[in-house]
């Protein structure tokens, strides 16, 4: 069964321009398949749901270290809808050959700031024929 993961973020690092380099990086990160891209962009302290900053990061290259053995080099992101969690929340689909995600996330903003980054399971991507 998949794993939930949270990526919580401090607050005063997620606002304004600052909110706005973790997403961008995140979604390049995820787009490149490479994880090194977003690690500069987290505190040494910040937790992804009891998993720490380490440990996130190794979950991240799993997954892209997945795609990759799948002959993948990018990929490409569209958005779609979580249909479980955080129902009708906006999501980061990114998918390789197939017509299906290979993974997605939900990035929750509140206020202007990001709280939340997260793996999202039930995507409404993977309902599509």
């Amino acid at each position: 069964m998949e794993q939930l993961i949270k990526l919580k973020i401090k607050e005063e690092s997620s606002t304004g321009e600052n909110g706005e380099r973790i997403i961008d990086s995140f979604i390049k990160s995820c787009i490149n398949l490479d994880a090194s891209i977003l690690e500069p962009m987290i505190e040494e302290d910040q937790f992804f749901d009891d998993l720490d900053k380490y440990r996130f990061l190794a979950f991240l290259r799993a997954q892209f270290d997945s795609a990759r053995s799948q002959g993948l080099k990018k990929m490409i992101v569209r958005t779609g809808r979580c249909e479980l969690c955080v129902m009708g929340h906006k999501t980061y689909e990114f998918y390789g050959k197939k017509s299906t995600p290979r993974f997605a996330y939900v990035i929750e903003i509140v206020n202007g700031k990001v709280k939340n980054i997260f793996n999202c399971n039930a995507s409404s991507g993977w309902n599509q024929k």
